[in-house]
């Protein structure tokens, strides 16, 4: 059985492990929680197709997006990030929970 809960090929697969290693590097999560953070997001899409939209941004974006609430400006160093708010981790005991 996959961690990920949605239909994706082994490119997907790999694509969503890196995004999964973003958040962890990036915001000290668990991979656990970060894998449970796409599943919780994405649950129920397909990413079967080899030019599917999640390949048109970097891991790093994706990892932003599935870590803030709202759009954040990671790219800008410039950025006032005492305002950007976590979104809260799935709750436990949620299906997107798929590793230990």
């Amino acid at each position: 059985m996959s961690k990920y809960l949605m239909m994706v090929t082994q490119d997907v697969q790999d694509y969503l492990d890196e995004i999964a290693e973003e958040m962890t590097g990036l915001f000290g999560i668990s991979t656990a929680e970060a894998v449970a953070r796409i599943n919780y997001e994405w649950r129920g899409q397909s990413f079967e197709e080899e030019d599917d939209l999640i390949f048109h941004e970097m891991p790093e974006h994706w990892a932003y997006v599935l870590y803030y609430n709202g759009t954040v400006p990671y790219w800008d160093p410039e950025s006032d990030r005492t305002q950007w708010s976590i979104r809260a981790a799935p709750p436990v005991g949620d299906a997107a929970w798929t590793l230990e």
